[in-house]
């Protein structure tokens, strides 16, 4: 399966960005357990629907 993800948008009130992308870290490199996270909503953080939606994919690929 191609992957042909190119990041997040910056959104007005969005998930914070260091924690997605240490979140993001490391469901590349371990498998998913528990609940998803919950991202602090900070200006300028990324769009919060692309982010739950990668997320899933993801967390659903296994």
């Amino acid at each position: 399966m191609e992957d042909d993800f190119r990041g997040f948008d910056i959104a007005r009130r969005g998930y914070d960005r260091a924690q997605v992308d240490a979140y993001l870290a490391r469901l590349t490199t371990s498998p998913a357990s528990g609940a998803p996270p919950v991202f602090d909503i900070v200006r300028r953080g990324y769009d919060r629907a692309q982010v739950d939606a990668r997320v899933e994919q993801l967390r659903s690929r296994g």
